[in-house]
């Protein structure tokens, strides 16, 4: 035989002027990584902004308690107090106008009169500071709170998506 070339078709055989596929571009890589340790950080940050609102709501939580029991105990003590102040106002209310009735004339008057007001005077005061303890028995800060801090982890995880 003469001198023919023969091709050469090996599979394994890498010829000299093609380059392989690189399958795994590095500048990819990097982006992803990138995208995935970012990822990380971004929820790393809003567990830890999540830890911290939770540990504020308790405190919260735990301030207005202890706000509410005090208030809840002065509030049973106003109670214990206007129960029988009301009795004896209108006790006195009855003996005084008995005694209007009785003498028309002036100086016991004067001083039914005077009574009757001072008892006035503290029964609106009771009545004006139950009412102002009834506002402080409540959780409306917590709720308050609870609501603003679902709204930032709802915010937060919309910006994962």
């Amino acid at each position: 035989m003469t001198n023919n070339t023969e091709q050469v078709c090996d599979e394994n055989k890498i010829s000299d002027d093609t380059q392989p596929d690189n399958l795994f571009d590095t500048e990819q890589i990097e982006k992803k990584i990138d995208e995935v340790s970012s990822l990380f950080n971004k929820l790393s940050d809003t567990i830890d902004t999540l830890g911290k609102w939770s540990e504020s709501t308790i405190q919260v939580f735990f301030m207005e308690l202890l706000r509410s029991v005090n208030a809840s105990k002065q509030f049973l003590l106003c109670q214990v107090l206007f129960i029988p102040l009301l009795i004896l106002f209108v006790f006195s209310t009855c003996i005084a106008v008995g005694i209007v009735f009785y003498s028309l004339t002036g100086q016991l008057l004067i001083g039914v009169g005077t009574f009757l007001l001072s008892m006035i005077a503290v029964l609106s005061a009771l009545a004006y500071w139950q009412k102002r303890l009834m506002k402080m028995i409540g959780f409306t800060e917590t709720i308050a709170q609870i609501k603003e801090g679902v709204d930032v982890v709802s915010k937060a995880s919309k910006s994962l998506d």
